[in-house]
């Protein structure tokens, strides 16, 4: 059986330089994707183990390489069953980034009127101190996120997404999910981030507003009911905003592209029509 050194060594210098190259960008994005979460400082000491195992073997210290070689053997049985969730994310991030994907994604777009009438709501419920949790789909298709909730398929407007949020009401809980210009349904459950390294002022809304972030392109609205803030949440990322005006600009960027925004009707225009 050929050990590294010989191995290396029938290796072209070419191959080789490209071998080293690709093992540091595995680790590299395996660290990208685990990053904040609890599995960081095992994957520090897969890294070490790893290194010292190559080393060992380099040198021929075989009883000691062999050694490792075991310990490596029973991690590869512990990480799936201490890890369920960390490798869980690590493989939806890794079916979110699949470049393959583009030739059969989902768009479902949110028309001018309904990114205006979603930050005019935003605005309202944070002077008013109402806690929410807005979805906006975009290209991943949330439809287990939609059937965890109640099925609403109503036209999306200021009004609506503040009466869903009302203290006392039976749809107050949970996130409401947009496709389109529809609110496809309220009080739905989203993951919970596991990550240690996100504010410590966030609560629940907020870690499953990042927790759907995540794993989808979703763009999540979430309300504070203690602060009276608004934070935008897309892609693993996050951003405080400042009003409704700021809020709509950030959501044009996002999901139409710099397209122009026309002339929408407020929330005191949609009142006064009643």
């Amino acid at each position: 059986m050929p050990i590294l050194p010989e191995v290396l060594s029938a290796q072209p210098p070419f191959i080789l330089v490209v071998d080293i190259i690709l093992t540091l960008l595995l680790f590299y994005q395996i660290f990208l994707i685990l990053r904040g979460s609890k599995a960081i400082p095992l994957l520090n000491g897969l890294g070490i183990i790893f290194l010292l195992g190559f080393l060992s073997e380099f040198v021929r210290f075989y009883i000691f390489s062999g050694l490792l070689k075991y310990i490596l053997g029973i991690l590869v049985i512990a990480i799936p069953v201490l890890f369920q969730s960390e490798l869980r994310r690590a493989l939806e991030q890794l079916g979110k980034q699949n470049s393959l994907a583009r030739f059969f994604k989902w768009t479902s777009l949110a028309l001018p009127k309904t990114l205006k009438a979603v930050a005019d709501a935003a605005e309202r419920m944070a002077a008013e101190r109402i806690g929410g949790l807005i979805v906006l789909e975009y290209e991943t298709p949330l439809d287990q996120v939609i059937e965890s909730g109640v099925k609403l398929d109503a036209i999306a407007s200021c009004v609506l997404v503040r009466q869903i949020f009302a203290k006392n009401t039976p749809l107050h809980d949970g996130a409401v999910v947009i496709r389109g210009s529809r609110i496809a349904a309220a009080s739905c459950l989203l993951p919970l981030s596991t990550r240690t390294d996100l504010p410590v002022e966030w609560g629940t809304r907020h870690r499953a507003g990042f927790g759907l972030s995540e794993i989808t392109d979703a763009i999540v609205i979430v309300i504070s009911e203690e602060r009276g803030s608004i934070t935008l949440i897309h892609n693993g990322e996050y951003r405080p905003v400042e009003g409704g005006e700021a809020l709509a600009l950030l959501l044009d960027e996002l999901v139409a592209a710099k397209v122009k925004r026309p002339k929408d009707q407020s929330c005191e225009e949609e009142q006064s029509k009643r």
